[in-house]
């Protein structure tokens, strides 16, 4: 795996096709590599660079860490390894840092793929009580606790209808989750600090919000809020898909991105 110096953080990523570039990053306590689903699809016509963030494989300093100290990292790592302007798809705490990235670099941005998104914790309260549960109970707990409410990540139409998926897609997450708890709490506190509403305005890429009509986590309204917030943003749901959309039906989902990626250069 590469590794890129960038002041006092070292960036890891993972590289795979060729063609124009698209840079995918991942969400709370995942690797980059967490994207297989997606990137294996689309290393036959793209770039697909996958990076890890800062508490999750990269590394650096975890105090105080907020959404936009890892897009200034997602950003000096593309200046350094000369990569852009991409498209960027991120999901969850990543999505968070895309939409980060295209405020404070939009020439680094050509287009930007938002996967189960939101855009204020502080206003939606629902998922800052889910942020605030996880944090507490991954500090103050015994780890398999903690692990238990992951489940809440799934479609209840794939616990219930689904179960040979549903144990493939834990099987996944478990392969590409972090086993690093003080980085994924310090992506906790991160994602706490999200706050992006009164901004989102200002993008001008073009931009396709995606999620599951079943996710648990950022919830439709969240991401509709998203897709009415930015001018031209364009909005698709996924059927029977939950927080981890992107492992339950990436069939679905790299449809869904296919356009965004084709985006003129």
């Amino acid at each position: 795996m590469p590794i890129t110096s960038c002041g006092a953080v070292r960036v890891h990523h993972e590289e795979r096709g060729s063609g124009p570039a698209v840079v995918w990053i991942p969400g709370t306590g995942l690797y980059g590599s967490s994207w297989a689903p997606q990137t294996g699809h689309f290393a036959d016509r793209y770039r697909c660079l996958t990076v890890d963030l800062r508490g999750a494989g990269s590394e650096g300093d975890l105090d105080g860490l907020t959404v936009g100290d890892l897009a200034g990292d997602v950003a000096a790592w593309m200046d350094a390894i000369g990569v852009g302007p991409a498209v960027v798809v991120g999901l969850s705490l990543g999505s968070a840092v895309a939409q980060e990235l295209a405020l404070a670099r939009p020439d680094l941005v050509r287009a930007l793929g938002l996967v189960a998104t939101w855009s204020s914790t502080a206003r939606e309260h629902h998922i800052r009580r889910h942020f605030e549960s996880r944090l507490y109970a991954l500090e103050k707990g015994p780890l398999d606790v903690f692990a238990q409410f992951a489940f809440w990540m799934s479609a209840p139409a794939v616990v219930d209808n689904e179960p040979d998926l549903q144990r493939r897609v834990e099987e996944l997450l478990g392969e590409h989750t972090s086993r690093n708890p003080p980085g994924t709490a310090a992506h906790f506190r991160a994602d706490l600090s999200h706050e992006t509403r009164d901004r989102l305005a200002s993008i001008s890429c073009p931009v396709l919000v995606v999620h599951g009509d079943q996710d648990l986590i950022t919830l439709p309204w969240y991401n509709r809020a998203v897709a009415e917030a930015i001018p031209g943003a364009r909005r698709e749901t996924i059927a029977d898909a939950g927080h981890l959309v992107w492992l339950e039906r990436p069939d679905l989902l790299n449809a869904a991105l296919e356009s965004l990626l084709a985006s003129p250069t």
